[in-house]
């Protein structure tokens, strides 16, 4: 006769999901300010773009392009972009080539950066690594 003993159950397996959660990302911040008058619009976005900000960001968007001859967008504060707003951008590129207004990429770092490397810029959108425009005057509250 054996003898056998207690089956013996597996260490818990630690997942790589368990543990504390991170905290979520601030919530998305958009303001526009106007320079002059049919002069440039910069939208200063903070936080994230993703599938959830996408239309309130392309609403600040499209607003900005049909306002002004140009539109500055202020990507410093920007620490996340999905695919889906890359690819709002490069739809924003080509609405605004047709109806002449720029489209102007501001100090985009981090994560934003890496995916515009990646991806590349979308045709005829200016990227700027810090606000050098010569024409450009400070914005004002519109």
């Amino acid at each position: 006769m054996s003898t056998s003993s207690p089956p013996v159950s597996p260490p818990p397996v630690r997942s790589p999901f368990s543990g504390p959660r991170p905290p979520n990302p601030p919530p998305l911040f958009m303001s526009s300010r106007r320079a002059e008058a049919g002069d440039s619009i910069r939208v200063i976005v903070a936080s994230e773009l993703d599938l959830a900000t996408r239309h309130r960001f392309m609403a600040a968007l499209d607003e900005a392009q049909n306002d002004s001859d140009q539109a500055l967008l202020d990507l410093r504060a920007l620490s996340f972009i999905d695919c889906a707003c890359i690819a709002s951008l490069f739809a924003a590129a080509r609405r605004g080539r047709p109806e002449r207004s720029a489209l102007i990429l501001v100090s985009p770092r981090g994560q934003v950066r890496r995916m515009l490397d990646l991806v590349g810029s979308p045709e005829g959108v200016a990227v700027l690594e810090h606000d050098d425009l010569p024409e450009h005057r400070g914005p004002v509250e519109a």
